[in-house]
């Protein structure tokens, strides 16, 4: 038998950090490997041979949590942000540390390609170019032809190794064959968000998401029986309370109240906590977790591969038979969090009210995490039917990418995923290219608040302006367009805003999102930055205006287009080199747009775009007829909370 070694690497300089909408962590300067997942010495000698250690590395930490290994060949640094769930928190640092000068765009597609990406990972799937992997010979290099030459056979060599199958109830699956290191990613997508809730129903799928780490029948449980009676029982006394508190009986209520704690103290003995995330960690999973969006839901996790029929097992079990135990003491868990995020924060109470002014009777004016007094009134029979009314085999998409058998993949999601909801009508897939779904720029299907669109608050905090114009969603036609539109206003320390807004003083902070909140539907191209001081909003309001007029008016040379280029075939690059990211990434195009293999067709689009193109689609983006504003503004002489 081959001996078996750890790799522990030694510690570099660089940072990263890794956010979700469940917990937010850093690591500094730290390459950390874990330690359930083993090397055998061979690999060990051959990576120190090839000088590729920190490659190596990268596979055998699967990429997950906050175990990030950094290149020999440079810092490394990295920063993985979505631009939607964690705008909230990128306003709280410009609150925080506004006298640093910044314009960084987290556009949808940097912040998923960019997510969870291991610098140097890449020469395991592209070979090496000239000493260095490719996607920092693309970054540094002139040639054009070598560029793709280089971005074409990284991204052929993948395209052989993936492969797909449809069960026949309906649920996808993408699997990326990588046997570099004994480990597998796992991601599963729910074609589920905020979005899909009814007025006066919000929160539940987030309140969802969190209910599904409790275990399932029989993970989480100490008598399933037992547990289900009493859970019965719960519920009848909670709605009785509702019932009475609307009808304002205060005795009943206070009676009903002491019987549900009484009732909640018995179920909790039967319970088991975090048995769900024990097994897996147990097992040597690492980053378990999930995240809830206006479009989506997300359950990811990073496992050794010997594990993957254990991940199917538990993946099974909460999705084909969910019980939905400790709803109620989750609930107090989630208003904690939007007391923390919302309530208790300037800026969150900031944003709600301008998405909910912007997106009016929309479902994207509704907070994922729900107002309170809807919250407050949902239990467990409103969390089953919206489960049962969206949760089902063709909602759902899962990919697998790692050192796994595509054959015996497809034996486990059959053996453990193929009964759930088999109505004996049998699915198929249906490949469609990207080009051919965007056959429609979605300009005319856009929904625009009535009235003053102008929203101004006064806030105990440092003054902010944002303003967001309302494009069309994702499957566009102009998306493309939409998506260098963004770049060019705040792609890095060329773009406009950086070196005309940021760089001459005119304001602390420059950026843009590309679509927020979601882009399934109609959303907004978000713009937002912080005055210096002496200046107020109104300041720059009118320096965003600016120069948005002249990206919309006057001629744009085609060179200002070749970095953005460069950089989006460069960052799909790097993605190839986590097992995580490239989990994500299959997965939400193969449920989106319903083939994976648009992940590379969109970078061949947004090679497409042209100067005439982008000036086009600015004209038709950046009027004030299509714009919503807010100001936030700090308290005056006299005002108080």
């Amino acid at each position: 038998m081959e001996k078996m070694v750890v790799a522990s690497p030694s510690s570099t300089s660089g940072s990263s950090f890794y956010t979700s909408s469940r917990f937010v962590f850093g690591c500094r300067g730290l390459r950390v490997v874990n330690p359930l997942i083993r090397l055998s010495s061979k690999q060990v000698d051959s990576a120190k041979k090839s000088r590729r250690t920190p490659t190596i590395l990268a596979q055998a930490d699967s990429s997950g949590g906050c175990t990030r290994p950094y290149s020999s060949e440079g810092n490394g640094s990295e920063a993985a942000v979505d631009s939607r769930a964690q705008l909230v928190q990128e306003l709280e640092v410009v609150e925080r540390n506004n006298s640093s000068p910044r314009a960084v765009s987290v556009g949808r597609r940097q912040a998923l390609i960019l997510s969870h990406v291991v610098a140097g990972a890449v020469a395991l799937d592209a070979g090496t170019v000239g000493g260095s992997h490719p996607a920092r010979a693309l970054m540094q290099t002139g040639n054009e032809r070598g560029e793709r030459k280089i971005a074409g056979s990284a991204t052929e060599n993948l395209k052989k190794r993936v492969s797909t199958f449809t069960l026949d109830n309906g649920m996808k699956w993408v699997v990326l064959e990588r046997h570099n290191a004994p480990v597998v990613s796992c991601h599963t997508y729910a074609n589920v968000g905020a979005a899909n809730e009814t007025a006066g129903l919000t929160g539940l799928a987030h309140l969802l998401e969190h209910l599904a780490f409790k275990g399932t029948r029989i993970v989480g449980t100490r008598d399933p029986k037992k547990e289900a009676a009493l859970l019965d029982q719960l519920d009848d006394v909670f709605y009785a309370m509702e019932d009475a508190k609307i009808k304002g009986r205060t005795s009943v209520v206070q009676q009903l109240k002491k019987k549900f704690t009484e009732l909640q103290a018995a179920a909790a003995k039967l319970s088991v906590p975090n048995e769900y995330g024990s097994i897996i960690e147990r097992q040597g999973g690492i980053g378990l977790n999930a995240q809830t969006s206006q479009d989506a839901t997300e359950y990811f996790v990073s496992l050794p591969a010997n594990k993957l029929e254990l991940w199917m097992a538990l993946e099974s079990g909460r999705f084909i038979a969910p019980v939905f135990r400790e709803v109620y003491s989750e609930k107090e868990v989630v208003k904690e969090e939007r007391r923390l995020r919302v309530d208790n924060t300037p800026f969150g109470r900031f944003m709600e009210t301008f998405i909910g002014s912007a997106f009016p009777n929309q479902p994207y004016g509704r907070p994922v995490i729900g107002y309170p007094d809807d919250f407050e009134r949902l239990g467990r029979r409103e969390l089953s039917r919206f489960f049962q009314e969206n949760y089902k085999p063709e909602t759902l998409t899962c990919s697998v990418v790692g050192d796994v058998d595509p054959v015996q993949v497809e034996k486990f999601a059959t053996r453990y995923f193929g009964s759930w909801g088999s109505s004996g009508k049998r699915f198929t897939r249906v490949p469609q290219p990207l080009k051919s779904s965007r056959d429609n720029c979605g300009w005319d299907n856009i929904v625009r608040a009535d009235g003053d669109r102008t929203l101004r608050m006064n806030l105990p905090a440092q003054p902010l302006y944002m303003e967001g114009y309302y494009r069309p969603a994702a499957s566009s036609s102009d998306d493309p367009a939409l998506t260098v539109v963004n770049e060019l206003l705040s792609g890095g320390r060329l773009s406009r805003l950086y070196k005309r807004v940021v760089i001459p003083g005119k304001a602390l902070s420059a950026q843009s999102v590309e679509s927020f909140p979601g882009d399934k539907k109609p959303c907004l191209l978000l713009i937002y930055g912080s005055p210096t001081p002496g200046t107020n909003t109104d300041y720059v309001a009118n320096i965003f205006h600016y120069e948005l007029e002249d990206l919309a008016s006057k001629d744009l040379l085609e060179e200002e287009l070749v970095p953005i280029k460069k950089a989006t075939r460069a960052g799909l690059l790097e993605a190839f080199g986590s097992n995580r990211s490239m989990a994500k990434l299959l997965c939400l195009y193969e449920a989106t747009t319903n083939n994976w293999l648009n992940l590379f067709e969109e970078n061949e689009l947004i090679e497409t775009v042209s100067p005439a193109d982008v000036q086009r689609t600015a004209a038709l983006l950046f009027k004030p007829s299509n714009r919503f504003s807010g100001h936030a503004m700090p308290f005056g002489p006299g005002m108080s909370v």
